[in-house]
């Protein structure tokens, strides 16, 4: 029987990048999954949903196309087509992956896998429907003796309790993803980031779209300056934007709101709602019970190099409750491989969470990195519109700004709404991570024209020497 150095429980970006790495510290690693390969990431999340803001993109261009002197006199969205190609990117990704592992000689078991101790893992074989939301059991299980373990079970959509999941005409994030008709109206209740990106796919392909928010604005994570741009960018498209609105009940394809500061109380027709509040940590209560693993409803519990409390058993990605960020996981994946392949005497590597680039795929695109201070005194701060970029003069992307806070000479924050931010912002967060004075950076030839001169604008205008535009 084959021992491994570590059976990883989940496949999906936090984990199949831990085996990618072990395996290239030179261990032998197995990889256990229940759904396909690449998990929610692969298939109900990031890779679908970008791949349908794509479809989004160009149908806005086409509705654009006489501002460019291309007239279009008539065009509609396939949207069978739309969901076609969205699938061979799955497929495309999934398969990628699968070779990448097979490449560095992991093992793939199809399965559910279950902890025993540390040391062992039992898997129960299967198959999926072809939709990938049914696992069949063969009843052929396999045991996986291993000396470590690391859980990477993802997470899954929040549903409040008084809505009904088995409801037809209410969605979470992960059925909606997979659906092959287009819906003539759709109603979300959440205006974070999930909300925000299923807004811009379906109001671009179509849909009349409503959003529904507790809160007084959209993004309420993310400066008020962006809240309020991109929900008059929404609403221009033709998606209602409701803030501070409570969603009471969703039934009989209605949805019931109250008006926060009002108590006024609205009734929304909704064939269909998706429901968007956020995700959660999959819990396997009854194993992490077994293991002795120390867990909360938010996620399994790790120290800064991703151990558990149980030796030998490690956690990352989503399971961790840290972040949904794919990036983060994989970041996790990787310091958790290392730690666990160290050589003795060799230092524990820790995980930083400190520089987090975040990304919201709307139409146009928002990103924010580093902290913005509660307390500004001491902070400079640099505003640049993308009306003075004349890269997005070209193209005709003139809405958006970057903003950037500055403490003694060093960026400490940014955020940006704009055509095409998130190519660029990983400047500004090496700045960030790396300290970088921003004069070291301003000084350096940006191509020109390129959205990434928007960043050098910025930090020439707080040393009071722009010389591509002025306020």
């Amino acid at each position: 029987m084959t021992t491994y150095q570590a059976v990883i429980i989940g496949g999906g970006p936090a984990g199949h990048t831990a085996a990618v790495r072990i395996a290239q510290l030179g261990g032998k690693v197995a990889l256990v999954e229940r759904d396909f390969i690449g998990s929610i990431c692969t298939n109900w999340g990031c890779t679908p949903s970008k791949s349908m803001i794509e479809s989004a993109k160009v149908a806005k261009t086409i509705a654009d196309g006489a501002y460019y002197g291309v007239d279009v006199a008539t065009y509609a969205v396939n949207f069978g087509r739309v969901a076609e190609r969205r699938d061979q990117v799955i497929q495309q990704t999934r398969a990628s992956i699968t070779d990448l592992l097979q490449h560095h000689c992991v093992d793939i078991f199809q399965g559910e896998g279950r902890i025993l101790s540390p040391n062992e893992v039992a898997v129960k074989g299967g198959k999926l429907d072809p939709d990938g939301e049914t696992m069949k059991y063969d009843g052929e299980s396999r045991m996986l003796t291993t000396e470590n373990i690391i859980i990477a079970t993802g997470s899954q959509p929040m549903i409040p309790g008084f809505i009904d999941s088995n409801d037809p005409g209410i969605v979470s994030s992960n059925r909606l993803i997979s659906i092959k008709e287009l819906p003539e109206t759709l109603t979300i209740i959440g205006g974070g980031v999930i909300g925000l990106e299923f807004a811009t796919i379906f109001s671009n392909l179509g849909t009349k779209v409503t959003i529904i928010e507790f809160l007084d604005r959209v993004l309420a994570q993310m400066d008020e300056e962006i809240s309020s741009t991109i929900t008059d960018l929404m609403e221009e498209n033709g998606v209602t934007v409701l803030t501070a609105y409570k969603c009471l009940a969703i039934a009989d394809g209605m949805v019931t709101a109250e008006n926060m500061h009002t108590g006024e109380t609205i009734t929304i027709p909704s064939p269909m709602t998706l429901v968007a509040i956020g995700r959660k940590a999959v819990i396997n209560q009854q194993m992490f019970d077994t293991a002795g693993l120390e867990y909360t409803p938010k996620g399994v519990g790790v120290d800064a190099h991703m151990r558990t409390n149980v030796k030998g058993i490690w956690a990352v990605g989503d399971a961790t409750g840290r972040s949904i960020l794919a990036h983060v996981g994989i970041q996790q994946g990787v310091v958790a491989a290392e730690n666990i392949m160290r050589k003795d005497g060799q230092n524990l590597r820790k995980m930083d969470y400190a520089i987090i680039p975040a990304v919201i795929y709307s139409i146009p695109e928002i990103v924010g990195v580093g902290t913005v201070p509660e307390n500004l005194e001491g902070i400079q701060f640099s505003r640049v519109p993308f009306s003075k970029n004349l890269r997005a003069g070209i193209e005709n992307y003139p809405e958006g700004f970057l903003k950037v806070w500055i403490r003694e000479n060093h960026v400490i924050a940014a955020q940006a709404l704009g055509h095409h931010v998130y190519e660029i912002m990983q400047e500004l967060a090496n700045m960030i991570a790396m300290e970088t004075p921003i004069a070291a950076v301003s000084e350096i030839i940006h191509a020109h024209p390129t959205y990434a001169e928007i960043i050098r604008s910025a930090l020439e205008s707080a040393q009071g020497k722009a010389v591509d535009f002025y306020l």
